[in-house]
This record gives C-alpha cells, structure tokens and sequence, in this order.
C-alpha cells in the first residue's frame, strides 16, 4: 500500500515537473521573443531619426490635408497611419472593435475615423504628445506589386480605372476603349508609376503619407515581422487584454515578386528604386531587395 502511494506521489511530482519546466520554457521563450521585438524597435526608430537628421527637407509637412490618412481614436488615445497593403484592414478592424464598431461594417468608410488634419494645430500637438502612434510599413516593391494585383488586375479595380485609361492611351492607343476594361499588363504598370508616382495612397511613399520626420512613432511595425510585432504592439499600447490580433496568412512570396518584376526592363525597375528610395531607407530594407537581382541582366526587355 505505501509502495503505491508512494508511486502515485512521485508520479504527480513528476508531472508537476514536466508542467512547470513546459511553463517555464513558454514563458522564457516568450520573453526571449519580447525582448528581441523591443530591440528591434530601438533599432528601427534609430535608423529613422538618423534619415530624418540627415534629410532636414522632410522635416516640415505640407498643409495639414496631408494629415487625411492618419487616423485618431480620441477614446483609447491612438494614433495610426493608415498603409495601404500592410494590415490596414486588420488594424481597422481591432481599433474599431475597441470602439465597439459593429462587425461586418465597411470598416474603410471614411466617416468612421477622425483624421489627424481635422484637429486645430493645438489639438494635434496635444494628441501627438500624449497618444500611443503606430505605422506599419513594407518592403517597397513588394507593396507596389501587392497594390498593382488589388487595384488593376483584381476585385477592387474601381480605384485604378483613371490610372489604366491614361495608361493604355499613353502606350497601346489602339486598343483604348472608352467603357472597357483596358487591362494593363505589370509591366506597362511599372513604365507608367516609374515615370511618374500619382498621389493615390496606395502607391504614395511613405513620408508623403505618414510623415516619418514629423511626427515621432512610438512604434514602427514591418509586415514581414508581423507575427512578432502584432503583439507587441498591443502591449505597448495597453489593449492586449481587451483584443487580440487574428491568424497571420503569408504575404506575396519571393518567386511571385521576381516573377512580376522580370516582365520590367531593368531601366525602369531603376527609375522605380529611385523614387522609393527613401521609403527604403527609412524603415532599413535593402535598396531594391530581391528585385536587384533582376538588374543584372541585359536592359533588353520591351513595353
């Protein structure tokens, strides 16, 4: 009878061990992690100030329209500028459910959120001294494919419709149609924004969005980190016990980013590089990234 007792005691001993050191290693693992994202911030934010030491021209914003995509939850004393192709839906659903917005609702609706640009200059510098700022941001090139296989080849093609008109009656006038589709092809889409980046958000640069030099983010996010960033975020910002950020599904891959950016001559891939340049530098992503690759081979593709 003692020999079983004592058995079962050493057995729960032995769970209790196995539980504590599995909770222990959760746990240290998570802090590992935590500690790693903080000083990936410290990092981000560093490189930041650095640009913006060195490129005092970005220091002053245009008039305060410029603000318009920046938005301002008075409530919960957040700020965040709103990327298109980085998360933005996502953000805008876990701030409207702080809100207690209803689901399902067009969480885009431009009347659903006050603007930065829609306060008097006193209260913008109250709020951008005191509220919690976040951006996220992502690899240039990426994002203009991301916003190219949205806007012009996908569901949402009402926002491109001008874009590809002027697009097809500038390189393939023959095939223009006035109520058509006017498809356009990645290639003329890159010939087109490298000659001239229209100020449609969702293929401005960032410091013409967000205002980087201006206004002083507390926090800096990166998509490609998103899993490690997402939480700490919620944490900083003091909401991460009232929501929580949903299943992260895997951006455009590598082989798709090459495989859309070979259609382009090297030329224009350049003139492109130029004009995000400072989206690059900024945010620390290696100018051109994988796409450098590319500039390798003869200039001799044709659009």
């Amino acid at each position: 009878m003692k020999f079983k007792v004592l058995t079962y005691l050493l057995t729960l001993l032995t769970l209790a061990l196995l539980c504590y050191y599995g909770t222990w290693k959760m746990t240290s693992n998570g802090l590992a992690a935590s500690s790693d994202a903080a000083e990936t911030q410290i990092t981000r934010k560093k490189l930041m100030h650095d640009y913006c030491r060195t490129h005092p021209y970005n220091m002053k914003p245009n008039p305060p329209i410029d603000l318009r995509f920046i938005v301002v939850d008075d409530e919960n004393k957040i700020i965040y500028c709103t990327v298109p192709k980085v998360a933005t839906s996502t953000w805008k659903r876990i701030l409207g459910d702080l809100r207690g917005l209803k689901q399902g609702i067009n969480i885009h609706r431009w009347d659903l959120w006050r603007r930065l640009y829609q306060y008097t200059e006193e209260e913008r510098t109250q709020r951008l001294q005191t509220y919690f700022k976040f951006v996220f941001v992502r690899e240039p090139l990426n994002r203009l494919l991301s916003a190219y296989k949205n806007k012009f080849i996908g569901k949402d093609r009402r926002v491109s419709r001008k874009a590809r008109e002027e697009i097809i009656k500038t390189y393939r006038p023959q095939d223009f149609e006035p109520n058509g589709d006017n498809n356009v092809t990645f290639a003329e889409f890159i010939r087109y924004f490298s000659n001239n980046i229209p100020r449609n958000q969702h293929w401005r640069q960032y410091e013409e969005l967000c205002h980087p030099c201006v206004i002083n983010y507390d926090f800096i996010g990166h998509l490609e980190t998103l899993k490690d960033d997402a939480p700490l975020l919620l944490k900083m910002a003091g909401i991460d016990d009232r929501v929580t950020f949903p299943p992260i599904h895997n951006s455009t891959g590598s082989s798709e980013v090459l495989k859309y950016y070979s259609q382009a001559p090297p030329r224009y891939i350049t003139r492109l590089g130029e004009l995000y340049r400072s989206d690059f530098e900024m945010f620390g992503y290696e100018y051109l990234g994988q796409v450098q690759a590319l500039l390798d081979r003869g200039d001799t593709g044709r659009i």
